[in-house]
């Protein structure tokens, strides 16, 4: 599935992204879980915490927009996302 991610709020680089510009993103899967997932895949572990907790969900740090909605709640992790989606992902600790 192909989508445009966006990353914001994290001050160390993430392959596949140039900075805070939109980025194409090619990803097995059709959930927000297996986007994050991808993107993530490679990271070191602090890295990845800021998008992950644990094996099976989402960091509470991490704030999710689908084509400009904010999506929370605890299920988000398994929301389905269908082609051209824009993601967009704020990392905002504290």
């Amino acid at each position: 599935m192909r989508v445009r991610g966006k990353i914001a709020g994290i001050s160390k680089a993430i392959q596949g992204f140039d900075g805070q510009k939109e980025t194409s993103v090619d990803f097995p899967g059709s959930s927000l879980r297996d986007f994050i997932l991808h993107i993530s895949w490679g990271m070191d572990t602090k890295t990845r915490e800021l998008f992950l907790l644990g094996p099976g969900g989402i960091s509470p740090d991490l704030v999710t927009i689908v084509n400009g909605i904010v999506v929370s709640g605890s299920d988000r992790f398994n929301l389905r996302l269908k082609e051209g989606d824009r993601i967009e992902l704020v990392s905002s600790p504290g």
